[in-house]
């Protein structure tokens, strides 16, 4: 099968968890014998950053990538289009809605429409007006002339639904690379003088860290004598500058270090190397960084602002209130176990990732779906 994705963007210091998803789709794909291409909004530069193969295609745009018009829209949709099978779109709100709703109009192709929890309520909220407009332009026509949604956990498939009652949502979970996951254990192989506590992720107002610091002053600093927090990832200057400002005035520089982002091994690493991760988010369809702590056997903190209630239910993390006084009450509950509790949630998570979320059981999902969307038959039960 000859898979084309459109993404919104490629390149993990610019896509996150949608990165992480279109990546390792194209990936795991491959590997199942089918030939998938991807198409996104950007230079050749970041296709060759990936290190995939020459099936990855920078669209050039009249502006900037993130927002610019994107000129294959003005120009014929080539016999090239014709060879795909079905199109796989990664992302909405962008151009790339208006290039699929074209592509699938001018040609005999197919396509699913993967929002990545662009359309969930906390995010609807985020520049609502500037969406409405974009909603009622281009991207309702297009979601509406998809023929499959796709959600990557129960909550935002019944968002989907609830949204467009008439179409047809699969649900399609993201999942952790064997690689990842089969890496050879770093555990203390940085000499450490205190535990470790972490948050690795897009340093973006939505993850939550300024109430976390928040919540940190109210226990009090004392608490966390024997403690370091470390924070990685990718940054906007004039927003970390905000981080470190209240760090210093709620005088927490002796316990919380800005760390850059970590990739490859150094990603397994910083997690092989910490005791507890937290991911304080507002919201998140689903959390890749979750998954990838428990699959380095990291218990976990996070809000009921992601889909992960296995925490709880596999006792391997805390999935608490999202406010302030819940991230409080799973901290002291982490802060409370003892170093063999720790490393038995730690097993858990662990298994947890490996009975569910590894790439290579996850995308055959993506598969059955095409095959299903392409060629019909008995509906697949993963979609409403």
């Amino acid at each position: 099968m000859k898979i084309l994705h459109l993404s919104n963007v490629i390149g993990e210091h610019k896509g996150g968890g949608v990165h992480e998803v279109v990546s390792n789709f194209y990936r795991n794909q491959k590997f199942l014998n089918h030939e998938p291409h991807i198409w996104f909004p950007g230079s050749d530069d970041d296709a060759n950053s990936i290190r995939l193969d020459n099936n990855i295609k920078g669209l050039s745009t009249i502006g900037a990538p993130k927002y610019g018009l994107i000129k294959q829209l003005f120009q014929k949709v080539t016999k090239e289009i014709e060879t795909f099978d079905i199109i796989h779109q990664h992302g909405i709100w962008m151009p790339i809605s208006i290039l699929n709703k074209k592509l699938i109009k001018n040609s005999k192709l197919k396509s699913v429409v993967q929002p990545h929890g662009y359309l969930e309520p906390f995010r609807l909220n985020i520049s609502r007006f500037k969406k409405k407009i974009a909603f009622n332009l281009f991207e309702k026509s297009n979601l509406e002339s998809a023929s499959v949604l796709v959600a990557c956990a129960d909550e935002e498939a019944l968002n989907l639904k609830e949204l467009f009652p008439h179409k047809d949502v699969a649900i399609i979970q993201n999942g952790i690379s064997n690689e990842f996951f089969y890496e050879p254990s770093l555990k203390y192989k940085i000499r450490k003088n205190k535990n470790r506590m972490l948050f690795l992720s897009q340093i973006i107002p939505i993850k939550g860290l300024e109430r976390l610091f928040q919540v940190i002053y109210e226990i009090g600093v004392d608490r966390f004598e024997n403690w370091e927090f470390l924070i990685a990832g990718y940054d906007d200057k004039n927003y970390i500058s905000v981080l470190k400002n209240l760090v210093k005035n709620l005088d927490l520089e002796k316990f919380v270090f800005f760390v850059g982002p970590k990739l490859g091994k150094d990603k397994v690493e910083i997690f092989d190397n910490s005791e507890i991760f937290i991911l304080p988010t507002y919201n998140e369809n689903y959390g890749i960084v979750v998954a990838e702590a428990l699959a380095r056997s990291v218990p976990v903190i996070t809000t009921k602002g992601t889909p992960w209630k296995e925490l709880n239910s596999k006792d391997c993390g805390f999935w608490v209130e999202n406010t302030n006084e819940g991230i409080k009450n799973g901290l002291l509950n982490m802060l409370n176990k003892s170093e063999k509790e720790l490393s038995e949630m730690g097993v858990r998570g662990r298994k947890l990732i490996e009975s569910k979320y590894l790439w290579n059981k996850t995308t055959k999902r993506t598969i059955i779906l095409y095959d299903w969307v392409l060629n019909g038959g008995h509906k697949p039960d993963f979609i409403l």
